[in-house]
């Protein structure tokens, strides 16, 4: 396990999620075992071979461009499984919180992510498909750092060795703290809503702010909002006090971060994600990725409902063809004729077909479009 953790391996419980599976994991290297299994399956069925590639984690809805970013995204899923159950760990000492009341329905729901995890410590560029393994990864970097002394300072200091990166800090603990601003990485998660935080205290605070608006007694002087702890308050009350003005223009920012945020998307021409099919390049990974999308031909992306013959470009407007075009607020659509479940992808349906009632076809399942009416 990465130092520092608080839950060793033997403790943790990891329920899988991928459309009916029941298993039950014990450890990160069990778990993540058994969750390429899934891939290797989906990937060798000739059905799917043919097909876009889609999530099967439940209420997971990620439409992958190939099977290296499925294997990435899915990898995600596992470790954000983990983080869950850490935060589920940390409410259970928490009797008193309040419920989460955020919607239950995005809990698996998971940012978009580069196909490799890159590790950018000095002289070091190994790659990684699984968060766990990148994060620890990078966590033994921060603990087999030696430290160094300053010829101005008699004291030994650990120095960060990522790339563009001159910090420096008293500790290896501090020095791999610091490394998670580099890494983005997720400590914890909410059981609940699935919401990811840096730290356990951004975690406390998102269940105080759960308390319903009689019980937020602190309220602001300047601008009226209540909070439910006097530290919510405080960390507010610096935004109206804390200003940092841009040095390029008039923007006034009320943290560093977000000052750094401003300069480099208003005053910074660099643009280090360069487009392989023309000359285009980017600030980040998540624009070259749409603008990629944007040399697909016409007929890349096409609708699957039976019927339908709508086709697009890219894969943001094929979504919300669909959304528009065959979701009814939401409603599951594809319902099987055996026990009456309901799945919103005919791939999920598909898939219950086959290893539910050992169903097959020579080909592929036709459907036909009906909404499925709730019980």
């Amino acid at each position: 396990m990465a130092p520092g953790n608080k839950f060793k391996s033997s403790e943790l419980i990891l329920l899988c999620e991928w459309e009916e599976c029941l298993f039950v994991g014990k450890c990160m290297e069990e778990f993540c075992d058994h969750i390429a299994e899934h891939l290797k399956e989906y990937q060798q069925h000739p059905l799917e071979r043919t097909e876009q590639y889609h999530c099967w984690w439940r209420n997971c809805e990620f439409l992958a461009t190939g099977p290296r970013e499925l294997v990435t995204h899915v990898n995600f899923h596992s470790y954000h499984t983990k983080l869950k159950f850490l935060g589920s760990q940390l409410r259970a000492s928490h009797q008193d919180w309040p419920a989460c009341s955020q919607n239950s329905y995005n809990q698996n729901q998971i940012p978009r992510i580069s196909e490799m995890y890159v590790c950018q410590w000095e002289n070091c560029d190994v790659t990684y498909n699984n968060p766990e393994w990148f994060y620890r990864h990078v966590a033994m970097h921060a603990y087999s750092t030696e430290k160094e002394n300053i010829s101005s300072n008699k004291k030994a200091i650990c120095c960060c060795l990522w790339k563009d990166c001159s910090g420096t800090f008293k500790g290896k603990h501090k020095l791999w703290d610091h490394l998670r601003t580099h890494t983005q990485e997720r400590v914890v998660a909410c059981p609940s809503c699935g919401a990811m935080f840096s730290n356990n205290t951004k975690f406390f605070d998102h269940a105080k702010r759960q308390v319903s608006e009689d019980q937020q007694v602190f309220v602001c002087q300047n601008c009226d909002k209540h909070f439910a702890n006097e530290r919510l308050l405080r960390d507010h009350m610096r935004g109206h006090v804390t200003h940092v003005t841009c040095p390029f223009c008039d923007m006034v920012c009320t943290s560093v971060s977000s000052l750094k945020a401003h300069i480099r998307f208003r005053h910074c021409d660099e643009r280090p994600f360069h487009c392989d099919l023309c000359e285009s390049s980017f600030k980040n990974a998540y624009d070259l990725h749409k603008h990629v999308e944007t040399h697909n031909d016409s007929n890349a992306y096409s609708c699957d409902v039976e019927g339908c013959v709508f086709t697009s470009r890219t894969l943001q407007i094929l979504r919300q063809h669909y959304k528009r075009a065959h979701m009814n607020n939401g409603n599951l659509k594809y319902k099987c004729h055996i026990c009456q479940k309901c799945y919103s992808w005919c791939y999920t349906l598909t898939l219950h077909l086959r290893k539910a009632h050992k169903l097959s076809c020579h080909s592929r399942f036709r459907f036909m479009f009906r909404v499925a009416q709730s019980s």
